[in-house]
């Protein structure tokens, strides 16, 4: 596949003071003459939409859609509709409007799509952590420790939805498959356990992006060791578990009929269990359920435990 086309997606609101950069670096790739970024505009107030226009007359592979604001999941979702219908891409990549992309990004996920052609595919790479003005911090965003399989998607993110590309083929099933974005509390997380269930995910452990925490994303990975135990209590506080277990609860609800049997039981179990203190003791000694290293797998059990996860 020489021809390839490939389409970055980014929703941008009051992005005026980061969003040049990430454009830029989107605009640098090595394949940049495979790419169309299409931007949508998601009602912002600040000069985010002068930016991308002065952009789009300077690059003439950018396209602009301004619309009102919708929030974060519905305009991503809406942008991966209007890609898939409208212009029919072989691949499929989302974009933050405040990171910075390597200029290897697409090429090298590109290089990977491109041998698993024949399944629905969702390629990730982790991220180097980076503060405000770019400066590595020395942390990285999770590694793959264990294999990905659907009993890792369905608690844990650990694809950022910037280090996301699809083929066509998944692409096809997100924007078919009848959904009530409203009820979506990641989109990340849905796209993998959507990719888990139906086809195949590829991990690269090599950082080929620039995560940067700011103050407008408070519940990241965090600059240092102190920063991540806040962005853990701040996500408890913001009852995150329970969020994660109430969409996996309308996602099991959206992609039963994918799922396997023995997917299927273990999401029952999941929920069956967690109303007595007995049975959630029980559960959590034979669930298959697990996260990438043995901690915070230990950490998921204790917080099921205790009624974290309960909807």
């Amino acid at each position: 596949m020489q021809n390839y086309r490939i389409g970055v997606l980014l929703s941008a609101y009051n992005g005026e003071k980061y969003i040049t950069q990430q454009i830029e670096s989107i605009m640098k790739q090595k394949n940049s003459s495979h790419i169309t970024l299409l931007v949508r505009n998601d009602g912002s107030t600040d000069n985010t939409l002068n930016i991308i226009q002065r952009l789009a007359e300077k690059y003439s592979n950018i396209v602009i859609i301004d619309g009102k604001n919708i929030g974060l999941i519905r305009s991503f979702f809406s942008l991966l509709k209007i890609a898939v219908s409208k212009y029919d891409f072989d691949f499929y990549s989302f974009s933050d409007q405040d990171d910075y992309w390597k200029n290897d990004k697409l090429e090298n996920a590109v290089s990977y799509l491109k041998q698993e052609e024949e399944v629905p595919v969702l390629y990730g790479c982790t991220s180097i952590i980076v503060d405000n003005k770019l400066k590595p911090t020395g942390f990285k965003t999770q590694l793959q420790e264990r294999n990905i399989t659907f009993f890792n998607s369905a608690i844990q993110n650990i694809i950022p939805g910037h280090n996301q590309v699809l083929n066509k083929k998944l692409a096809t099933i997100l924007v078919n498959q009848p959904t009530n974005y409203s009820k979506i509390y990641s989109q990340d997380l849905w796209i993998i356990n959507v990719a888990a269930i139906v086809g195949k995910i590829i991990f690269d452990n090599t950082p080929h992006t620039l995560y940067r925490m700011h103050g407008n994303n408070e519940l990241g990975y965090g600059t240092s060791k102190s920063d991540r135990i806040i962005a853990h209590l701040k996500r408890l506080n913001k009852k995150e578990p329970k969020k994660i277990a109430t969409q996996l609860y309308y996602f099991y609800e959206c992609y039963e009929q994918f799922l396997t049997i023995e997917q299927k039981k273990e999401l029952i179990s999941f929920f069956r269990n967690q109303k007595k203190f007995t049975k959630r003791l029980k559960y959590i000694n034979k669930t298959r359920l697990y996260r990438q290293n043995s901690k915070e797998t230990i950490l998921f059990k204790i917080l099921y435990l205790f009624k974290q996860y309960n909807i």
